[in-house]
């Protein structure tokens, strides 16, 4: 296969929307690897679901993997030998090991050569690895092993800078009580929803949820019982609903969801369910009993997120105005 330096659109870089990391950089440090050690191929491979995939290839008229190929992960590879032990392998010639036989490296590409570095992610567990290749045996010298475990070392930084970004990312979104999206976190992934409804022509509903006299809580019971009260409701709606519905506390104890309906009656079972939810819920818990009151609207293919939010919330006042006259 003609070497193509193109990333599969399912590798994990490309879904990084930070741009922190430089392709190209890690390009041109596979590159090097590969120009250093006199070798036809050299490549960066992530362990993903699917297998094995090369998400930097060398470019190389030489080499026969472009970016992007997926192996099969049961399929006998020198990565994967590296992945499972978590350690270094080098192999100077395959041909003469039998426990190479079988990997299509070796028998269907004529590799015989093999150095190979595990990669990790910040947390400990394998991105995949960083290796060279070589259709010649080799006796690699000390200072070039030593050169390609330095190498991974700059790699494994850039991971652990795009996990610190990912972590930041999840704190800018989330609500730190109650573990549900804030509201910046319910705007994005809302809208996102909303466009892939109308893409779908499926049906989407807007709620708008508030405590019943919430001041009344904090004031009888302390604000320690009322955080626990958020705390609840959050834990509520995300248990109840769906985990493709898209749950946010926009401040205070205002919640929001939005929910997919097969049809508009859909909306009723719902609200009873969530109703009837916390209804329950006091059995299971010490706090005090409480109601919430909930306003809808239907997302209509014109829809503005802002306005469908201010329409429910005044569906949910008027709820509330009929439950207090």
């Amino acid at each position: 296969m003609k070497n193509n330096a193109a990333l599969a659109t399912d590798v994990f870089l490309l879904d990084n929307p930070s741009d922190l990391i430089s392709i190209d950089k890690w390009q041109k440090t596979v590159n090097l690897l590969a120009e250093l050690f006199d070798a036809p191929a050299g490549f960066l491979v992530q362990f993903t679901d699917k297998g094995f995939q090369v998400t930097i290839s060398s470019e190389q008229e030489s080499n026969p993997y472009s970016a992007g190929v997926i192996i099969e992960p049961e399929v006998n590879l020198f990565c994967r030998k590296v992945v499972e032990t978590g350690q270094m392998l080098y192999v100077d010639n395959a041909a003469i090991d039998p426990c190479w036989d079988t990997n299509p490296e070796v028998s269907d590409d004529g590799f015989r050569s093999y150095l190979g570095v595990p990669v990790f992610w910040p947390c400990g567990t394998a991105f995949g690895t960083f290796c060279v290749m070589d259709y010649r045996e080799t006796a690699y010298k000390h200072t070039f092993i030593e050169l390609i475990a330095q190498l991974k070392e700059i790699l494994e930084s850039d991971l652990a800078l795009i996990g610190s970004y990912a972590q930041l990312q999840q704190l800018a979104i989330t609500d730190p009580l109650c573990s549900v999206n804030n509201r910046r976190g319910f705007d994005i992934l809302a809208e996102q929803r909303i466009k892939l409804a109308k893409r779908n022509n499926s049906l989407l509903s807007l709620l708008y949820l508030d405590i019943d006299r919430f001041k009344v809580i904090n004031d009888k019971y302390g604000h320690g019982v009322g955080d626990a009260v958020l705390q609840q409701v959050a834990q509520l709606l995300t248990r109840t609903l769906r985990e493709t519905d898209v749950v946010g506390r926009l401040g205070g104890d205002e919640f929001v969801a939005l929910v997919a309906l097969e049809d508009k009656s859909e909306l009723t079972t719902i609200k009873h369910r969530l109703i009837s939810a916390f209804e329950t819920s006091f059995s299971e818990t010490s706090l005090p009993k409480f109601t919430v009151s909930i306003g809808c609207t239907f997302v209509s293919e014109q829809a503005v997120l802002a306005e469908l939010i201010d329409t429910a919330d005044q569906d949910m006042l008027q709820k509330k105005q009929a439950l207090a006259s």
